[in-house]
């Protein structure tokens, strides 16, 4: 289905946030200038046509008293699909890729305790034959932001290195304690929030609170750093971004503050981290590139090579996607 740039602009407008108001879908309406009946009717139908996989609350497992680390191992093709069935039957695992690489089986694990942690590990290693994990825990995060600019990219323009004028973010903010009343909040807001003219008012039926006391709770939970924001999560590859590649390289460590600032600065770049590297992995600046085919993906990493003098770089780039979903507790 061919986009128009009305619809274009809704879905940039929504990745951004959702407004904390009673009428949400009234005020982005009356920003994009389109009618209320318009914008819910435009996102039935992308939701309907696969572009928005949720609207809804996205959280910090950080802010929420969880850890996460990304991981990787390689998994002989016989065992691939009955390892992956393992990985991605554990709660918090949100993220499973095979990728192009001598390390085929990628996946981030979230979990509250090291206990937890450690027995998921277990028995992923087993199903996978007892291959080495690889941990990537993440030692510097320069950018963790997730926009598709869907008008760039029927523009054919998204290609332009910038800068992301912010300090290196906070890499493990002390979590917020979380009151168990707001436990039945976090869950609505995990799931589809209703496309009906006061989506807040509904969740303030299903949980018992006032609308005043929702949106209370959820300020409180923004503040805190336990919710980034209510809005859409597009599907990468229907909403055009069809190439996925994550950028690993080398480079000094003493090197890193700024040149990862410099790379978190591209606007194809989701996510911007500094990962442990090991000796048979020396890799530790890593970048999420997101285009609408490989060249282009190649393009960013090549102009910020260059740019840097790496010599010692790769691009692993993910050839199915195994799980994708929203962290939840």
């Amino acid at each position: 289905m061919e986009l128009d740039v009305k619809d274009r602009k809704l879905l940039n407008r929504l990745q951004i946030e959702l407004p904390l108001v009673r009428h949400p879908w009234r005020l982005i309406a009356e920003e994009l200038e389109i009618q209320q009946e318009d914008v819910l009717e435009r996102l039935e139908r992308l939701k309907k046509e696969g572009f928005i996989r949720r609207i809804g609350g996205i959280f910090n497992p950080a802010g929420l008293g969880f850890k996460g680390c990304l991981y990787a191992m390689r998994v002989e093709e016989s065992l691939f699909y009955p390892t992956a069935a393992v990985v991605n039957s554990f709660r918090g695992v949100t993220h499973n890729y095979r990728r192009h690489s001598r390390l085929n089986m990628w996946f981030t694990l979230t979990a509250r305790t090291e206990e937890e942690r450690g027995a998921i590990l277990e028995a992923i290693r087993e199903a996978a034959g007892r291959p080495q994990l690889y941990e990537f825990p993440a030692e510097q995060v320069f950018k963790l932001k997730v926009f598709l600019n869907m008008e760039e990219m029927a523009a054919s323009s998204a290609m332009t290195p910038g800068q992301v004028g912010n300090k290196t973010l906070s890499l493990y903010k002390e979590h917020q304690e979380i009151e168990s009343s707001d436990l039945h909040l976090i869950r609505e807001l995990q799931g589809d929030l209703p496309l009906l003219p006061e989506p807040y008012t509904e969740i303030a039926r299903k949980t018992g609170f006032s609308l005043e006391e929702v949106f209370l709770r959820l300020q409180a939970l923004q503040a805190g750093g336990a919710l980034k924001r209510i809005g859409a999560v597009l599907r990468h590859r229907e909403a055009g971004f069809t190439a996925n590649g994550l950028f690993v390289s080398v480079l000094p460590a003493e090197r890193i503050p700024e040149a990862g600032e410099r790379l978190a600065g591209y606007a194809e770049v989701s996510h911007c981290y500094k990962r442990r590297a090991h000796p048979d992995w020396p890799y530790n600046l890593y970048a999420m590139i997101h285009g609408p085919d490989e060249t282009a993906v190649r393009k960013i990493a090549e102009h910020f090579i260059r740019q840097e003098g790496i010599s010692e770089y790769d691009i692993l780039f993910s050839t199915e996607e195994l799980k994708k979903t929203s962290f939840s507790i």
